[in-house]
């Protein structure tokens, strides 16, 4: 669980603070907008999108480990990148190969995580998901400090030393078989009840999780990227949202893990879901510091459930053997999907509108269709039980 957290602590900060924090900057010094920033973390989507199956497929085979070595080695050679740009095109390539970094390190540590402690998935997802989303909270205004202090040359380099020193001490912790957790090798034998990834492919089940992803996913990523504008536009503090946001993604973690584990992760998510909804069409509404924070936070809960509780929800439906490459295609809706129309497509409503209130009611809508769509499932799973029963 330690070799796991170690890199997944830096995961978490790339994917949640760093973007967030660097925003206005490279605003600033690459004169572009709000779409074009906005499609850093598109370009952080769909790197996921188009690896996540593949790095569950290395994992399977390699173990923890070779996994870890890999992604490392992509964010160090991200940042390598970025301390080169002298365009926003740049700064896209770099977000393309951090994120690579991020598929080899986030779904093969929650399927290491779910293997070690099996009886406790929803515990196990929630603590490595923790370290993930509170790691944000925790650097961002570590991050806004060193770029007013340090620069922003110095900032990057400082990070690509971290992360190379963290990475190696995950997978030297992991040991030279990964650990408890050794890759299945050539001929991997699902356990009783596992799917495959072409059987979980036919189930209608597995797409009503995609299209949630795609849509809650949105939602959730886009105040990362609108954090800083919102902050300028009503006269508070960017990194105070930021934050706020970050915090209850990661201590959100813990709690929604444990209630998945006590009543199901498709109750957890309607709250989740409908929780975000409440928060971001209050948003535009409200304008004193705090209220603002508590409702941008609403999108971070929003958020930390998708993460925490998914990964349980598709393990226990379609089982562990085969669950980092089922869970790589569930990602290729958030990378798609939702880096489209959620970070992209917020920047670019915002540009054409310039108005909050038309941002977060779209945000808003995303975050109540996956809070139906986890009653469908929900309904979905009594029905199927209920046959069971009577089958029995």
């Amino acid at each position: 669980m330690l070799g796991c957290a170690l890199p997944i602590f830096w995961a978490g900060v790339i994917c949640f603070s760093y973007p967030g924090i660097m925003t206005t900057y490279w605003q600033q010094r690459f004169n572009v907008g709000p779409t074009e920033t906005g499609m850093v973390l598109s370009f952080m989507l769909v790197a996921l999108a188009v690896s996540m199956f593949f790095s569950g497929k290395i994992h399977l085979r390699f173990g923890m480990q070779k996994c870890l070595l890999i992604g490392g080695g992509l964010y160090v050679l991200s940042f390598l990148i970025l301390m080169m740009a002298k365009s926003i095109f740049l700064v896209y390539v770099w977000a393309f190969v951090a994120n690579l970094g991020c598929s080899f390190t986030y779904g093969p540590g929650m399927a290491t995580g779910q293997q070690a402690m099996p009886d406790r998935r929803g515990l196990a997802s929630g603590i490595l998901n923790l370290v993930f989303g509170l790691s944000a909270a925790f650097m961002s205004p570590v991050l806004e400090w060193m770029l007013g202090n340090v620069g922003y040359e110095k900032t990057n380099l400082i990070l690509t030393v971290c992360i190379g020193t963290f990475y190696l001490a995950g997978a030297l912790l992991m040991g030279r078989e990964g650990g408890r957790m050794k890759g299945g090798g050539k001929n991997v034998v699902p356990a009783e009840g596992d799917y495959t990834v072409k059987q979980a492919l036919k189930t209608g089940d597995f797409w009503i999780i995609w299209t949630m992803w795609a849509f809650a996913g949105a939602a959730g990523i886009s105040m990362v990227s609108l954090a800083k504008d919102y902050s300028l536009a009503v006269g508070i503090a960017g990194v105070s949202i930021l934050a706020g946001y970050n915090i209850a993604n990661g201590v959100g973690r813990i709690i929604m893990g444990i209630l998945t584990d006590k009543i199901g992760g498709e109750v957890t998510l309607v709250g989740a879901f409908s929780v975000m909804a409440a928060g971001y069409l209050l948003l535009p509404h409200v304008r004193t510091a705090m209220i603002v924070t508590i409702c941008a936070s609403c999108a971070g809960i929003g958020l930390g459930g998708l993460f925490t509780v998914s990964s349980p929800l598709v393990s226990k439906r379609f089982g562990l053997t085969y669950f980092g490459m089922i869970f790589g295609i569930v990602y290729t809706a958030y990378g798609l999907v939702g880096g489209i129309v959620g970070p992209a497509g917020a920047g670019w409503v915002l540009e054409k509108t310039g108005s909050f209130l038309v941002v977060f009611t779209y945000l808003g809508i995303f975050s109540a269709i996956g809070a139906a769509l986890m009653l469908w499932l929900k309904k979905r799973k009594d029905r199927r039980n209920h046959y069971e029963r009577n089958a029995e």
